[in-house]
């Protein structure tokens, strides 16, 4: 878990993915007053690209202010993109405004799930699925994945294994990197 001072800034595509996220982060002992999402709003064209610009925005500020306790989680369904090709993506948005891609010792967390969140959502209540496949999107009912969420926090890092979903791991991944970052040992 981070330093109880970091703050986490959460950028996202819609309410599934900020519904996921929170109740993650509180499993794993996140402060919620600590937490801060930054949702695109409906209405508002390609929530990929307007993921795309916040994440952008919000690690510039990660590095130009790197004596304030912080990390940044961004999520972004895979779409019909690979996991690489989508993380590849937001390292080419920061070059191309004069930023270094992302690097190994910065508290940036890339959660790509492929193809959609949903997806890992059934894959955690036992249902088989294939994340090249669309699922059905939880329109209303976003907050019914508790159970999976507490299932995926259970599992994350110790318990993943080989049968679990590839970017569900890499989801992991992501995020245990994330929150073992030691903020106040922060080198800028």
């Amino acid at each position: 878990m981070p330093d109880q001072y970091v703050t986490l800034v959460v950028v996202c595509e819609d309410l599934q993915h900020r519904v996921f996220l929170y109740r993650f982060l509180i499993e794993k002992g996140v402060v919620p007053r600590r937490i801060q999402f930054q949702q695109c709003p409906k209405g508002r064209g390609d929530a990929i690209q307007w993921v795309k610009s916040k994440h952008v925005r919000e690690v510039a500020q990660l590095r130009k202010r790197p004596h304030i306790l912080r990390g940044v989680v961004t999520v972004a369904d895979a779409d019909n993109c690979t996991v690489k090709d989508r993380k590849s993506q937001f390292d080419t948005e920061l070059e191309s405004i004069g930023q270094k891609p992302r690097q190994p010792n910065e508290p940036i967390a890339l959660v790509i799930p492929r193809r959609q969140i949903e997806t890992w959502i059934l894959h955690l209540r036992g249902v088989a699925v294939d994340e090249n496949k669309k699922c059905k999107h939880f329109r209303g009912n976003e907050s019914n994945c508790s159970a999976e969420v507490k299932r995926f926090a259970q599992k994350c890092p110790g318990g993943m294994n080989k049968d679990d979903l590839p970017s569900l791991q890499d989801g992991c991944s992501e995020l245990s990197r994330l929150l073992q970052y030691p903020g106040k040992d922060r080198k800028g």
